[in-house]
């Protein structure tokens, strides 16, 4: 079973899937799916920066 992230591990993770958009590793068809899982995720960040004075991003 896989590992849960840390906290420490999402700015790599985050960086990885960067880097896999870019090389074109994630397929077109994928893209809808992964933007349905981000939109909660930016809705939550957006949330905590507002809070926090981290810096907002769109």
């Amino acid at each position: 079973m896989p590992l849960e992230p840390t906290r420490r591990d999402w700015a790599k993770l985050l960086g990885e899937l960067a880097g896999q958009l870019n090389d074109g590793r994630v397929y077109d068809r994928d893209l809808p799916g992964l933007a349905r899982a981000l939109e909660p995720v930016l809705r939550a960040y957006r949330r905590r920066a507002h809070m926090t004075g981290a810096p907002y991003l769109q």
